[in-house]
């Protein structure tokens, strides 16, 4: 749809290369408006600008985990992470503040409970394990203020219940060899 915030993105990812000749083009076809005010004016292309580069986090984590062909699963935490620095930077932005601040509203409705899908993909990834999650979960309380050390707990006892059911089920498959 041509009304979301991602064709807006593009829009304006399309216009700023060529924002000297569109600006020309304006001041040239519509040089003032009512009140003989220029209607595209600097603090406007500097508005833009900030709603592009804010945007642009956005659109990236879109892209990234909306892939097909790879696994998403373990990036979603690395997201989450991106985005709440990303909000605390513009919280105090004179011209986006009004748009932040209710997105971080949302963004501490719907992540103060992270699915355990998300924790699990996080600590079985190699690079990443229990110590990195504790200390990303450590980096969001700081960023967010929400309080993370009872979901530590809950995701390690889950994590913890997983491998037992899977070694209750599975674990006699393994001791078994075949003779060679």
């Amino acid at each position: 749809m041509d009304v979301r915030w991602n064709s807006t993105y593009l829009i304006l990812k399309t216009l700023f290369p060529h924002k000297d000749p569109f600006t020309t083009f304006i001041h040239a076809n519509y040089p003032r408006g009512e009140e003989g005010e220029l209607i595209l004016t600097e603090e406007y292309c500097v508005v833009a600008e900030k709603v592009f580069k804010f945007l642009a986090l956005f659109y990236d984590a879109t892209v990234a985990l909306s892939s097909v062909y790879c696994p998403t699963s373990p990036l979603m935490i690395h997201y989450l992470i991106k985005i709440a620095i990303h909000l605390k930077y513009y919280a105090n932005d004179i011209h986006l503040r009004n748009v932040v601040q209710p997105m971080v509203d949302k963004y501490n409705k719907y992540w103060r409970d992270i699915p355990f899908l998300y924790s699990f993909a996080f600590i079985l990834d190699p690079k990443e394990k229990m110590m990195g999650f504790s200390k990303v979960l450590r980096k969001l309380m700081n960023l967010t203020n929400i309080e993370y050390n009872v979901y530590h707990v809950g995701t390690r006892a889950r994590l913890t219940d997983v491998y037992n059911k899977h070694e209750e089920k599975y674990g006699v498959v393994r001791l078994r060899r075949t003779v060679p």
